[in-house]
């Protein structure tokens, strides 16, 4: 996938999500809770996933979409790890077809997001990714583990 197809996928108006979306706690992925396989129906058939992480020690949220054939295409980190001059809150998106392999790593600072919640988060993410989510989306984490 090159950087002209990615845009087309990305501005695509038809794609949803129409399954439930509840934030879990796994025991192996501590301190992490996580949504993870999400579908995204498309048109053009892709195969989309979408994966959610919160980070109750350090507040960091994440969005990865990834194409099974393809590997990651876009990922949003907000309040995480510090990105170069891109700072903690960073969008990393595919450039070139060589992106996937390395874990994409172009990144545009989202300063705007930072010290947002999770779900304002993934709601702005979704309208920027003309994403309609259908099925009910539960991104809640515990107030008291917020750092």
């Amino acid at each position: 996938m090159d950087r002209s197809e990615f845009e087309k996928l990305r501005d695509l108006p038809d794609k949803e999500i129409i399954q439930d979306i509840r934030l879990e706690k796994i025991d192996k992925l501590r301190p992490l809770l996580t949504a993870s396989n999400i579908k995204i129906e498309n048109s053009l058939g892709h195969a989309l996933k979408m994966n959610l992480n919160y980070n109750e020690e350090t507040n960091s949220k994440t969005i990865n979409i990834s194409i099974q054939s393809e590997g990651p295409i876009c990922r949003l980190d907000v309040d995480g790890q510090n990105h170069k001059q891109q700072g903690r809150s960073h969008k990393h998106s595919l450039s070139t077809p060589r992106c996937p392999d390395n874990n994409l790593p172009d990144a545009i600072s989202r300063k705007d997001l930072s010290g947002k919640p999770f779900d304002k988060i993934f709601k702005i993410f979704c309208r920027e990714a003309n994403i309609v989510v259908k099925g009910k989306v539960e991104l809640d984490y515990p107030k008291e583990n917020k750092v």
